[in-house]
């Protein structure tokens, strides 16, 4: 990348921390915000890719890639904050991958006026979810309880690699060549936060999402891969009964990492979401 092509970075002082920010082109501002196996890296090709008529901007959470741990209480909604004040960005398209989703869905509830739209992969959701669950939904629960189980059982012994396998074989199962070695890049060098959540230990809990999607009124994307952890399916649908502006893509050949493992999907689906989002 050239230098008049490269990013400005920036770090952005919070709370008992600081926030490794980065922008990329003008025009209508995206903030993309990574997954919980991953950091900013995760997004590099959609920087380049959506700087061209866009703002892309993205950052580190706590604790991940050039972001250091948190030390003290802090707030993730106050961090996307900080993040938005400091871009002096207008209303935002959030695109959110996981646990990004999940903080995406958190900032739209808390700042409606800051968010022009939400994309959102595999994403989380605050608070979780509760029973009843059908029989599908009880058997996908129950394949994800007992396969992280066995994730954390390795890290506690020790046995790094055998983790890492196992969470790549539940949630990146598609990923191959350069998006492979990416993956592993990215938890082997955030490995406090993928596996012990260490800068979440500080961060103030945030009310139960569900019950709040419907004050949620901008047009919303979800993205779920058919290689995906079995459970997110469930998560996916259960998100999107509650948006009244919803549409659900499902994106066959990808796993979590929609991203990474079928970038043409995901590149089709957000250039609709700009669209709608304009």
């Amino acid at each position: 990348m050239s230098a008049a092509h490269s990013p400005a970075r920036a770090t952005i002082a919070v709370p008992g921390g600081q926030l490794a920010f980065e922008s990329l082109g003008e025009g209508p501002p995206i903030l993309f915000l990574h997954s919980a196996i991953a950091d900013q890296r995760m997004w590099d090709r959609e920087m380049t890719r959506y700087s061209a008529g866009h703002r892309a901007m993205r950052f580190d959470q706590r604790g991940y890639g050039r972001s250091p741990a948190a030390t003290a209480p802090f707030t993730v909604n106050d961090d996307l904050h900080a993040v938005l004040t400091h871009a002096r960005a207008p209303p935002t398209l959030l695109v959110g991958s996981s646990m990004g989703g999940a903080y995406a869905l958190d900032y739209a509830l808390a700042h409606p006026e800051m968010v022009r739209g939400l994309f959102l992969v595999a994403p989380g959701m605050s608070g979780g979810f509760h029973p009843p669950f059908d029989a599908e939904e009880q058997k996908a629960l129950d394949y994800d309880d007992a396969k992280s189980s066995a994730i954390a059982q390795a890290r506690s012994k020790g046995e790094t690699a055998a983790a890492t396998e196992g969470l790549r074989a539940l949630w990146c199962a598609a990923l191959e060549g350069s998006a492979l070695q990416l993956f592993h890049r990215m938890v082997e060098e955030n490995l406090p936060e993928v596996f012990e959540d260490r800068s979440m230990h500080h961060a103030t809990l945030r009310a139960p999402a569900e019950p709040l999607l419907p004050g949620i009124r901008v047009p919303t994307t979800l993205l779920i891969g058919d290689r995906d952890n079995p459970s997110m399916a469930y998560f996916v649908r259960r998100i999107a009964r509650g948006l009244p502006k919803a549409r659900v893509v499902e994106v066959p050949g990808a796993d979590h990492l929609v991203n990474l493992s079928r970038p043409d999907a995901f590149d089709r689906a957000l250039d609709v979401a700009l669209r709608e989002s304009a």
